[in-house]
């Protein structure tokens, strides 16, 4: 029996069962199910599409466009319930993409892209050529046969990169360790298992409230659950479904009720604004936990998905195709918490909901660990967020004008006395002359940080006198309506320009403001209450104070990887000078 021969006739064996006996992935065809109904047609939307779009897609050097064009043909090919199953239209599209996907591979089974040659970039495209693979092994269809043979070289080539590459990021380990288990799953070699075992050795590192180290709803959603997921499929691996239990569990403190993540404590691209994470990123790890668990939350939660979101859900087609007990009903009970206040210490992040009012306070940002606002740090320097309805107070911030250090950057978040306090200290030097044994005859002196900047001045040499400047908020829930007290202390430094920004979302009206000059989205609150609805959904905000006009502040090093630091929307200053003691309700 030749090696193909092989594969196919012990496929299914091969995807074996685990989880106590519960699961399995064993490809199969005919489902009644209306949910897969629907799915499929989803998918078969995605397919029209790909098929109007192809010469673009086969053209562009987006080699994971590539990849998902392969996965959504091939699940579609295979389910007897697309109109496009065993379509002969798909056969040139899908054979054409996997030679291109050939010729732009390299010589050590990795591809371009964004990043080069980059083995986790490759591993998320494994992530669905094994997927299609498996579908279109167990069909053995005569008109996938040389289809076959060319994704089987694509996956064995990249399985070498995969097997000895290395990645950039903490998720990365996980998107690995997944693709190389599926790879295990069509052509098993213990090279394989024993690479993941090398990146799972190095443990989870996921907090006491299921957060992974990079605190991100972007990578938890895509990569992180769905990864180890996989991971504890395919090989047996039932201790890896705590980690992913635990993150979904923390995911409902997370979700709004609009389907947005609450992102402010991430360490990667999505804390930046304009960036949401919907929870129906989180589909397939939620119906499976929610079946295997039975857990009401994941219940409910994944029933919202399906209910709001089916036209989102058309990729994971093969996963149903694949997975029997995805078919499986959810329990008739199930509900999502709709009050608590939820401190998770990990993050320096508080989560509160009372009812159709939710809030978060934060003071997690990594700004002081890193001395600077460096990609891969927590840096958003947002503190407080309330939403009602659909009024949306996006950001509550501080810029102080103090030597451009920017925005307030609380240095952790202390519980206590019924509140939440957040503080920094910031302290800027003036420099004095070298002391004579650090003197050059020349003058030409090291480039050294001063903490703000560089410069050949050699400042770690030299005495310094500082201005200090302290920020203080304490946040305190006043009602269990969802009302908040924001009282201010900014002080040690005199006549310091203190700027507060609160900043709405779009979409809605503000009253009691006044417009700032040369820009539409800027307004004053000078005094008393100022409010913004959007339709009978109102927050208030006040009073206001008026004691100089000057912009917020970024800090001169701030950066985040495919972000800014802008809030979008209708910004409302509120501004003093130090000493500053005053109290924001806002409700």
């Amino acid at each position: 029996m030749n090696r193909s021969d092989f594969i196919k006739n012990t496929l299914s064996a091969s995807l074996g069962a685990v989880a106590a006996g519960r699961s399995s992935y064993s490809v199969y065809r005919n489902t009644r199910s209306d949910l897969t109904a629907s799915i499929s047609r989803v998918n078969d939307r995605r397919v029209g599409e790909y098929l109007n779009n192809f010469h673009q897609i086969a053209q562009s050097s987006r080699n994971r466009s590539k990849s998902s064009f392969l996965l959504t043909l091939s699940a579609a090919f295979y389910h007897n319930e697309s109109r496009y199953y065993h379509s002969a239209e798909l056969i040139h599209p899908m054979e054409e993409t996997a030679r291109i996907l050939i010729q732009h591979q390299h010589s050590n089974g990795t591809f371009d892209s964004g990043n080069l040659q980059s083995p986790p970039d490759s591993a998320f495209m494994v992530e669905q050529f094994w997927r299609a693979q498996a579908l279109l092994l167990k069909d053995k269809s005569e008109q996938t046969a040389t289809l076959r043979k060319l994704v089987e070289t694509i996956i064995l080539n990249a399985g070498e990169g995969l097997v000895t590459g290395g990645v950039h990021t903490p998720n990365h380990r996980w998107a690995i360790c997944a693709a190389l288990a599926g790879v295990n799953t069509l052509y098993p070699d213990q090279r394989y298992v024993d690479r993941i075992d090398d990146w799972l050795g190095e443990g989870i590192g996921q907090d006491e409230d299921g957060q992974h180290p990079e605190r991100s709803p972007n990578y938890d959603s895509a990569v992180n659950n769905q990864g180890l997921l996989d991971v504890a499929i395919l090989l047996k691996r039932p201790e890896l479904f705590e980690y992913v239990r635990k993150n979904l569990e923390l995911t409902l403190y997370l979700a709004e009720p609009n389907g947005e993540v609450e992102t402010v404590a991430s360490r990667r691209q999505d804390q930046a604004p304009g960036r949401p994470v919907m929870i129906h990123r989180y589909y397939l790890p939620y119906r499976y936990m929610a079946i295997k668990d039975q857990n009401p939350g994941f219940i409910a939660i994944t029933r919202q998905i399906e209910t709001k979101y089916m036209s989102a859900l058309g990729g994971y087609l093969s996963d149903f195709l694949l997975h029997s007990d995805l078919q499986d009903p959810l329990a008739a009970s199930g509900h999502l918490p709709v009050q608590y206040a939820k401190h998770l210490t990990g993050s320096g992040l508080v989560r509160i909901k009372r009812g159709e009012k939710s809030a978060s306070i934060y003071g997690g940002s990594d700004w002081h660990l890193g001395q600077g606002a460096w990609s891969g740090l927590s840096v958003n320097p947002t503190f407080f967020k309330l939403r009602s309805g659909n009024a949306i107070l996006e950001s509550v911030r501080m810029s102080p004008a103090f030597f451009s250090t920017g925005y307030f950057m609380s240095n952790g978040l202390d519980a206590r006395d019924q509140a939440f306090h957040l503080r920094e200290e910031r302290r800027v030097p003036y420099h004095q002359p070298l002391p004579a044994h650090a003197r050059k005859e020349n003058g030409v002196y090291e480039m050294t940080p001063d903490g703000r900047f560089y410069s050949k001045m050699d400042f770690g040499n030299r005495p310094k006198d500082y201005l200090a400047l302290r920020s203080e908020v304490l946040v305190r829930e006043v009602s269990e309506s969802g009302a908040f007290e924001l009282e201010f202390r900014v002080d040690q430094t005199e006549n310091v320009d203190v700027t507060i920004e609160l900043c709405f979302r779009k979409g809605g009206e503000l009253s009691g403001v006044t417009a700032k000059e040369n820009d539409s989205d800027a307004f004053f609150l000078g005094e008393g209450m100022g409010s913004y609805r959007v339709g009978n959904d109102v927050i208030e905000f006040g009073p206001g104070r008026k004691e100089h006009e000057r912009n917020p502040q970024s800090n001169e090093q701030y950066s985040v990887h495919n972000g800014g630091i802008t809030q979008e929307g209708y910004r409302v200053y509120i501004t003093a000078k130090t000493p500053f003691f005053d109290t924001l309700t806002i409700r």
